[in-house]
């Protein structure tokens, strides 16, 4: 009878089970840096935090951002918590944090951001090194770039779940325009040629945007040399030209991303700075002015070179602003407040929006050390046969 009893009072403090698809929603929801101290719970939680389609739904939250800056003449990747500081939760000492690199810098002349995305950091390092970086759980790989001058862009090819990094060659006369696309699922470089096309990128770091990167260009034209945005799509690799604002963006706009929208600004009369927005109707494209900010009291320099980053949570946009400071940009009420400045004088930086994740740069292949294979023979040539499409 006393077993009986004891039996049963058993069975009523057994702590019921929860299933493993509530256990990866309730997951997914918490920040990487928790994440990584839940690996060593057990086997299973192991597993669970490492599989694919987690770290995919884990990526879909999108928890955290923040602003990753690298500087010019100054061996440093620094992070920006912008929400903090435009909240005032944090001062600026406590929302920039100095990141340590995953590779010794040595003797080598500089380090600068190619592209984020989806946690993925594309560092350009010295003359010829590349690696694609997660700090968040501190796991890289090192690329080996082709040589040569080029013009870059980074992104997530969906359809093939694959990272891409291109980059566009100068045509140097050519009518062919050849791009080296490196895939990090086969780890390996490709090239990719175009013929027919008459267009030099201007931009050195392109724009992602949805899959697309993007760039200004011009064309020679026997008279006159004309402005374009040229995008290039990483599921297709087809280029594609697009049309800019207006005619009264001689010399092409600065691009950035605000939201879900490909943005353009430029400085009108030395005085304020428009924002215009691209819409996208089927193949049409449109651009929509949505703000002008006066920057009256600022210097040339820096109303000539506005580039837009992200909008914060309470519906201000983040601007760098001539390389050397970050803005927030008021635009119901047409004014801004200054959040960042160059911590070292006059030494330029360029910034771009980090989110924090679990994708590994080594998903595909599980080694750090690995080098990507170069295919001597390894080129397509791609006829264009669409206005407005290579």
């Amino acid at each position: 009878m006393m077993t009986t009893r004891h039996a049963n009072k058993t069975e009523a403090m057994a702590i019921p089970t929860i299933p493993n698809e509530v256990i990866a929603e309730i997951l997914s929801r918490l920040p990487v840096k928790s994440l990584g101290q839940f690996r060593c719970v057990s086997k299973p939680w192991l597993s669970l935090l490492s599989d694919p389609h987690f770290i995919k739904m884990h990526l879909k939250q999108r928890l955290s951002h923040k602003l990753f800056m690298s500087f010019m003449f100054w061996f440093k990747i620094q992070s920006l918590d912008y929400e903090a500081l435009i909240s005032g939760d944090d001062d600026e000492k406590s929302a920039v944090k100095n990141l340590q690199l995953p590779v010794a810098m040595g003797s080598l002349r500089g380090v600068r951001i190619l592209g984020s995305c989806n946690g993925l950091l594309c560092l350009g390092i010295g003359d010829n090194d590349i690696i694609m970086w997660n700090p968040c759980i501190g796991e890289y790989k090192r690329l080996q770039e082709p040589t040569g001058l080029g013009s870059y862009g980074f992104g997530y090819d969906c359809c093939n779940d694959d990272y891409k990094l291109v980059k566009v060659i100068p045509r140097n006369g050519s009518d062919e325009i050849c791009v080296d696309v490196f895939s990090l699922k086969t780890n390996s470089w490709r090239r990719v040629c175009y013929g027919g096309h008459s267009f030099d990128l201007v931009d050195d770091l392109g724009t992602l945007l949805n899959g697309s990167v993007y760039w200004q260009a011009k064309r020679e034209d026997t008279k006159e040399t004309k402005f374009i945005i040229v995008s290039f799509d990483l599921v297709k690799e087809k280029f594609r030209e697009l049309p800019k604002p207006d005619s009264e963006f001689a010399e092409g706009p600065l691009l950035g991303v605000l939201g879900e929208s490909l943005c353009a600004c430029r400085s009108l009369f030395g005085k304020n700075v428009e924002v215009w927005a691209m819409k996208e109707e089927g193949a049409k494209v449109s651009w929509i002015k949505f703000a002008t900010v006066s920057l009256e009291m600022e210097p040339e320099y820096i109303r000539e070179y506005s580039v837009p980053l992200c909008f914060a949570k309470n519906g201000e946009a983040i601007m760098l602003k001539g390389g050397l400071q970050l803005d927030a940009y008021n635009l119901k009420e047409n004014g801004y407040r200054r959040i960042y400045i160059s911590p070292i004088g006059h030494c330029e930086f360029d910034g771009t929006l980090y989110v924090e994740s679990l994708v590994s740069p080594n998903a595909y292949d599980g080694a750090h050390s690995q080098s990507p294979r170069i295919g001597e023979n390894a080129q397509e040539k791609v006829e264009s046969s669409k206005v407005g499409e290579v």
